[in-house]
C-alpha cells in the first residue's frame, strides 16, 4: 500500500478507535519522515516541508491529549537545511 503522507495524515486525524489511534499516528509521522527524506536527497526544500512541519505538530498536539500512553515524542522538521532533528 502506497499512500501519500496527506492520506495517512488524514487517517490518524479522523480516527475514532482510540485502540487505533496510537497506530495512526505511528503510521502517520513514518510517512510525514520518508517524505521528508525524499525532498531532502533531492534537495527540494519547498513549502511542502511546511506542511510536513505542520502535520508532524498537530500529530503531537492530538497524542498529548487523546493517547493515555504518556508523551508522544515528535521530532520538529529543519525546514531550512531539511533536516528531521530531534
Amino acid at each position: 500500500m502506497n499512500l501519500s503522507w496527506r492520506e495517512v495524515y488524514r487517517s490518524a486525524l479522523l480516527e475514532v478507535d482510540p485502540e487505533q489511534l496510537r497506530r495512526r499516528i505511528d503510521d502517520a509521522e513514518k510517512a510525514i519522515h520518508e517524505r521528508n527524506e525524499e525532498l531532502r536527497q533531492a534537495n527540494q526544500f519547498n513549502e511542502e516541508q511546511g506542511a510536513l512541519a505542520d502535520a508532524l505538530r498537530a500529530l503531537r498536539v492530538l497524542a498529548q491529549s487523546e493517547c493515555q500512553t504518556g508523551h508522544l515524542r515528535v521530532p520538529e522538521l529543519e525546514l531550512a537545511k531539511g533536516r528531521v532533528t530531534s
